[in-house]
């Protein structure tokens, strides 16, 4: 994981990790129409032409955005797996770093999800799986960490419950979205606490899930 995200860091250039993080905060602030070249270049501080000089076009700085919020994923949740912590309570961290990502950065990975299906375009498609697929092996090799460990069921589904932790997060995050500034406000810290006691009640040894998991 460390390595890609070298890989992709050293392919870009100061100016166009700089074009990128202005993008992000577009889209996560404004929703993906705020996205042209116009916008772009207007945050960044200089003229359309330069931002044409580092992408060719609002497809091409879309598909790099793709890459970068995998980037900013992963730097954020890979190191969770290296945490000297018992798994239960690593998977907690796992999913609380998580949520303070998707809420820092508005809800991006939803935003580019939605993108993907509206525009029914095959590289976006395989850009955004990608990201999914980053998220799936970091949590699965924490399910199976657990395992080995002896902290979760040896019988225990790893790939079934990565699906559920996914939906889990993604309905926090659409509640949390839905409800700003409402009367009904989203609860983050109760979230942080609910999402993991639920998945811990299917993975811990079943003595000790009864006994007071969550």
């Amino acid at each position: 994981m460390l390595t890609y995200m070298r890989n992709f860091r050293d392919k870009l250039t100061a100016r166009q990790e700089e074009i990128l993080a202005s993008a992000l905060e577009i889209v996560a602030q404004e929703g993906s129409r705020a996205l042209t070249m116009k916008r772009v270049a207007r945050a960044v501080g200089v003229t359309e032409a330069a931002i044409y000089r580092h992408f060719k076009n609002k497809r091409h700085l879309l598909l790099a955005l793709y890459g970068y919020v995998k980037e900013l994923l992963l730097s954020e949740l890979s190191p969770v797996l290296a945490e000297d912590l018992p798994a239960p309570e690593k998977l907690a961290l796992f999913v609380e770093t998580m949520l303070d990502y998707l809420s820092k950065h508005k809800g991006i990975n939803l935003i580019l999800l939605a993108e993907t299906i509206y525009h029914q375009d095959e590289e976006l498609r395989k850009a955004m799986l990608d990201i999914f697929s980053s998220f799936r092996e970091l949590a699965r090799t924490l399910i199976m960490a657990g395992i080995a460990s002896g902290h979760f069921e040896r019988h225990t589904d790893a790939d079934g419950f990565v699906i559920c932790l996914t939906g889990m997060i993604q309905s926090a995050l659409i509640k949390n979205m839905l409800e700003k500034d409402t009367v009904g406000n989203f609860d983050l810290e109760a979230a942080k606490k609910t999402i993991p006691g639920c998945i811990l009640r299917g993975l811990l040894p079943r003595a000790e899930s009864q006994g007071g998991a969550g």
